[in-house]
C-alpha cells in the first residue's frame, strides 16, 4: 500500500484523463503467463446428486458440488443469492485466456444462483489495460473491473473504482471474512490511500524452480562438495545461488549435467523483476525513488554475476522462450511467476516431474497478482459486489482455482486436497511473507513509464554500456523527474 502526500495532486491529474499503458507484469502479459498450479483432476472436480425430500414427501434431486473434497454449501452467500437479481446484467471484461476460462466457469453458477446475466467480454492482453480504460473514462459499460494491482490502484486514485466498505458491510454475506485472506496479500492488494479499492483475485508471486533431480543426485552432491567443501542444497541466499548457478554452468564447470545453472526471462519488460528479486526496491512509502543505495548497487552486481552462468541470449527471452528453455532442461535453476510450473510438467517437457520449487534467494521476491473492483459508472454496483464476493468468497475460490487462479485465502490452502493438487502451494505461501515490492512501479498514471526507465538501464548495465552505479543514478533522476511533473 502506497500512500504519500501527493494524493491530491493526483486527484486533480484525474480530470485530464489516465495514461496507464499497464505492463501487466506478473500479471498475464501473454495467456500463457496465467497458466498456474491448480488442478484439474477429475477426482478433485464432483457433482453429486444428493436426495431429498419435498413436504409431499416425494423426493427430489438437488446438485451438491464437490471440489477438492469440499462440498460447496455456501455458494449462495449464506442466502443472499436467490433469484433476486433475475432481469440485471452483468458487464465483465477478461484478459483472453486463462482468465477468461475462470470467470466463464464461474458465471453460469452465479447466474443460476442470482437470476441475473452476466456478459463477458475477452479482450486479448496486448490490448487490455487500454480497452478497461477507456470504458471506465468514457463509454461506461463494465462493471466489474479485473487488473493487475498497480493498475487498480491508478484507476482507484483517479475515482474509476467504487470504494468497497459500504459494499461489504452492507451487501456481503454473513460468512465473508475478510480476515481469511493472506494478511500482506490482502493489504497489499486491496488497500490503496486508505480505502478498500480491490479483492484479491489472483496471487502471483516470483519463486525460485530447480532440478531436484540434480540437487538430489548422489554424484553431483560428491562433486559440489569437493569444490566448495559444502553440501550441495537448495540456495537460500544470493550468495548461495550464485556459487550453486557457477557449478552448474558448463563453461565453469565441464562436469556439469547441464549447460547452465541459472536463467530467468530478460527481454526488456521482465529485467527488473530480477533487479527485486535480488533485492533492489523502487520507491517507497512516499513515492521517493528507492533504488540508489547500497542495497541497489549489491543487486545489480548480483545479476551480472548470475548472467555469468546464463545462457547469452536470455536478454531476448520472454515468458514462452525461457521456459521452454528450462523445460528443455538446459539449466539447473531460473526464477519464474508460478505458471511456469505448467510447462514443466506438460507432456514432452524434459524436466517433468524433475522440478522442485521453494522461495526466492534472498527472500525478497516480486509481487505480482491481479484483483477485482466495481466500476464507479456501474448501474448495477450491487449485483456487481455479489459477483466478486461469488468468486472470492470461500467456496468460490474452490471454483476457480482448477482453472490456474491459485488460492488468495489461507483456509483454502489449508484444505489437505488443495494442498495435494499443487507442488507450488507451499514455497507460493511462504514467499507471500516476504514480497514487498510490486512488479509494476506504484505510481497512478505513470507506472509503465517508470517501469520503462528500469527497464532501459538494467539492460545497458546487462550489456555492459554502463555501470551498475550509473544505471541507479540514471534510474533516480529520471523518476524524480516524473513524479516530480505529477506536482505541477
Amino acid at each position: 500500500m502506497k500512500k504519500n502526500k501527493l494524493m491530491k495532486k493526483l486527484l486533480a491529474a484525474a480530470c485530464c484523463g489516465m495514461m496507464l499503458a499497464g505492463s501487466l507484469s506478473g500479471c498475464g502479459v501473454a495467456v500463457s503467463e496465467e497458466a498456474k498450479g491448480g488442478s484439474t483432476e477429475t477426482e478433485n472436480v464432483q457433482a453429486e446428486n444428493v436426495q431429498t425430500e419435498n413436504p409431499e414427501g416425494e423426493e427430489t434431486q438437488s446438485e451438491t458440488i464437490v471440489k477438492y473434497g469440499t462440498e460447496l454449501t455456501n455458494l449462495d452467500l449464506d442466502g443472499t443469492l436467490n433469484g433476486q437479481y433475475e432481469g440485471q446484467t452483468l458487464t465483465i471484461p477478461v484478459m483472453s485466456g486463462d482468465f477468461e476460462k475462470a470467470v466463464s466457469a464461474v458465471a453460469p453458477v452465479f447466474e443460476q444462483l442470482s437470476g441475473a446475466k452476466v456478459v463477458i467480454e475477452s479482450i486479448p492482453g496486448e490490448q487490455y489495460t487500454d480497452k478497461v480504460q477507456l470504458d471506465l473514462n468514457n463509454t461506461h459499460r463494465y462493471d466489474v473491473v479485473l487488473s493487475p494491482i498497480a493498475i487498480l490502484h491508478g484507476f482507484a486514485i483517479a475515482g474509476k473504482v467504487e470504494p468497497l466498505e459500504e459494499m461489504i458491510n452492507t451487501y456481503a454475506g454473513e460468512s465473508y471474512n475478510v480476515d481469511d485472506f493472506l494478511p500482506g496479500l490482502f493489504n497489499t492488494y486491496g488497500y490503496y490511500d486508505g480505502k478498500l479499492v480491490a479483492i484479491p483475485y489472483k496471487p502471483d508471486v516470483m519463486l525460485l524452480f530447480y532440478r531436484k533431480d540434480l540437487f538430489e543426485d548422489e554424484t553431483v552432491k560428491a562433486a559440489y562438495q569437493e569444490k566448495y567443501g559444502t553440501e550441495l542444497k537448495v540456495p537460500e541466499t544470493n550468495e548461495e545461488m550464485i556459487q550453486v548457478a557457477q557449478f552448474f554452468t558448463k563453461s565453469e564447470n565441464q562436469d556439469s549435467p547441464v549447460d547452465y545453472g541459472y536463467c530467468a526471462m530478460m527481454l526488456k519488460g521482465s529485467t527488473r523483476l530480477l533487479f527485486f528479486n535480488r533485492g533492489g526496491d523502487d520507491i517507497d512509502e512516499n513515492l521517493t525513488p528507492n533504488m540508489n543505495n547500497a542495497e541497489g548497487v549489491a543487486a545489480m552486481n548480483r545479476i551480472l554475476e548470475l548472467q555469468k552462468s546464463a545462457p547469452k541470449e536470455w536478454v531476448q527471452m520472454g515468458w514462452d522462450e525461457a521456459n521452454q528453455f528450462f523445460a528443455n532442461g538446459n539449466a539447473a535453476m531460473m526464477e519464474q511467476w508460478p505458471g511456469l510450473w505448467l510447462t514443466c510438467q506438460a507432456d514432452g517437457s524434459a524436466v517433468k516431474d524433475k522440478v522442485g520449487v521453494a522461495v526466492a534467494p534472498g527472500k525478497t521476491p516480486t509481487l505480482g497478482g491481479w484483483g477485482a473492483s466495481i466500476a464507479s459508472e456501474s448501474k448495477n454496483k450491487e449485483l456487481a459486489w455479489k459477483f466478486i464476493e461469488f468468486m472470492t468468497s470461500r467456496d468460490g475460490e474452490l471454483l476457480k482455482i482448477e482453472n490456474t487462479m491459485d488460492p488468495c485465502r489461507a483456509s483454502t490452502y489449508e484444505i489437505p486436497e488443495v494442498q495435494a493438487s499443487s507442488e507450488l502451494y507451499e514455497a507460493l505461501m511462504e514467499s507471500f511473507n516476504y514480497a514487498k515490492t510490486l512488479a509494476d512501479v506504484d505510481v497512478p498514471y505513470i507506472s509503465s513509464k517508470l517501469c520503462d526507465v528500469m527497464e532501459t538501464y538494467i539492460q545497458q548495465a546487462l550489456d555492459g554500456s554502463i555501470t551498475p552505479e550509473e544505471a541507479l543514478e540514471g534510474m533516480e533522476k529520471e523518476f524524480n523527474a516524473e513524479i516530480g511533473n505529477l506536482e505541477l
